[in-house]
């Protein structure tokens, strides 16, 4: 161990080598953090596939529509949806964020509180 080294674990107050391992800050458990990075993959892939698949569904119906009254209930109809879905969607996914959030920064938050 280099005089530097020592000093630095001396004045970081890691007294053994289990606390070495561990470190002054508590780590986070990675199997949450890919489990909360896959389920927002998961969750904003889910969304992509469904708006892609309600579009072209308008685009279909819209390519079969004859008269100007159709073309706009068609359109406020999907505009409508549309809107309700990506609220809907964009607020589970926040949550998502939200806990995913909380469960990386406890450990450091922690470690930082007065005890």
């Amino acid at each position: 161990m280099t005089p530097l080294y020592s000093e630095r674990i001396k004045s970081s107050g890691i007294t053994s080598e289990n606390d070495r391992q561990k470190g002054p800050v508590a780590v986070t458990d990675f199997a949450s953090v890919q489990k909360n990075l896959t389920a927002i993959t998961t969750a904003q892939t889910d969304f992509a596939k469904s708006s892609f698949e309600a579009s072209k569904a308008y685009f279909e119906k819209l390519a079969s529509v004859k008269s100007p009254d159709k073309f706009f209930e068609l359109s406020t109809e999907y505009a409508k949806s549309a809107q309700e879905t990506f609220v809907a969607e964009a607020t589970k996914i926040s949550e998502l964020y939200k806990t995913f959030a909380k469960e990386v920064f406890t450990p450091f938050t922690s470690s930082l509180l007065p005890k």
